[in-house]
């Protein structure tokens, strides 16, 4: 039997600082929403290189609606080759 690790995210005005957790395999923790339904259940993807300040980009892929945004540019994409995701 498992249980929840709860790890603090922290916010700096409208940036979320994200960070790779050290269990599930490395999975990417955020505090994000999707832009479209508000969800909290999204997948994500770094798509860009870690910066000497620890930031990275990174896309995110809605789990209840299916939108793929870039949560800082407020973009939504139909497809995404950095993410490899098409609207199916």
């Amino acid at each position: 039997m498992g249980f929840l690790v709860f790890y603090p995210i922290i916010s700096i005005g409208v940036t979320t600082i994200h960070r790779l957790s050290e269990i599930d395999n490395m999975k990417i923790e955020c505090g994000c929403h999707c832009i479209k339904c508000g969800s909290t259940k999204l997948e994500s993807n770094q798509v860009g290189p870690i910066e000497e300040d620890g930031y990275f980009d990174m896309h995110h892929t809605c789990n209840n609606c299916k939108t793929h945004f870039d949560h800082l540019e407020g973009e939504i994409f139909d497809s995404c080759e950095k993410c490899n995701y098409m609207i199916s």
